[in-house]
């Protein structure tokens, strides 16, 4: 009999954890730049840990709690959307103040919300407007390029979002270190992939693209790679994202 009480108010607790967890996410968002109309819901927010910042536009920044990472990347996403943002930027997590809240297993994290320059240039007021524009000629769009491999150790900020196409050799999958997460990509499968003779990456795929990346590693045939830049991992491994089209 005691028994059966202690399973039933064990689970009670249970759930009342699990309801916390759920529940305690707060968010508190600081206008600091421009109000531009909102995204749709699917539309893709970036999340990037460094960039240029001539390349971007300051919407404001939103302070996100929650004991999880993706559900706390997710939340700016959503923040960001309704603000107009196609960037997020996680503030780091290694200031003494962030080490006590990781400790506390509740955690206060700050996202910089941002709008690319080149969509950045119709801010609410001015789309209200309704001006009327000349048409103008189709801007021609050039094929992808290949990358070295010291541009994306080195320059990969300003090369981000741009599109890069490389051939490389697919070794294996690797499991997603917890640091690279903060990407929001935990629904892509990360490979480790031979860039040239003496170099690697990683590659995050999308789930259409698995078959294809796993026939690979099972022949070691190389393969067009189209890309574009995220980060670096551990200072030598450029991180990249595979483009689905």
């Amino acid at each position: 009999m005691m028994a059966k009480k202690y399973k039933a108010v064990t689970c009670i607790v249970l759930v009342h954890i699990v309801f916390i967890l759920i529940s305690c996410t707060s968010v508190e968002f600081v206008k600091t730049g421009e109000e531009y109309p909102a995204l749709n819901e699917t539309d893709e927010v970036q999340v990037l840990l460094t960039i240029d910042k001539n390349q971007y536009d300051e919407i404001g920044i939103a302070d996100i709690g929650g004991v999880s990472l993706p559900v706390r990347i997710e939340k700016a996403k959503q923040i960001a959307r309704s603000k107009g943002g196609n960037v997020i930027v996680p503030v780091t997590m290694c200031t003494e103040e962030a080490q006590k809240r990781m400790r506390s297993g509740y955690i206060i994290q700050s996202f910089y919300i941002l709008k690319t320059k080149t969509e950045a240039i119709a801010p609410k007021e001015a789309i209200e407007s309704k001006q009327i524009t000349p048409p103008v000629e189709e801007e021609f769009i050039p094929e992808k390029q290949a990358a070295t491999f010291q541009q994306l150790l080195q320059h990969y900020p300003s090369l981000q979002g741009q599109p890069f196409t490389n051939t490389m050799v697919p070794l294996r999958f690797y499991k997603i270190p917890p640091s690279l997460l903060v990407y929001g990509l935990s629904d892509y499968k990360l490979c480790l992939m031979q860039f040239d003779t003496d170099n690697t990456v990683l590659v995050f795929i999308p789930k259409e693209k698995i078959t294809v990346i796993k026939n690979s590693i099972d022949t070691r045939s190389t393969i067009a790679i189209d890309f574009t830049p995220l980060g670096v991992y551990k200072g030598k491994y450029p991180v990249l994202k595979m483009l689905s089209e």
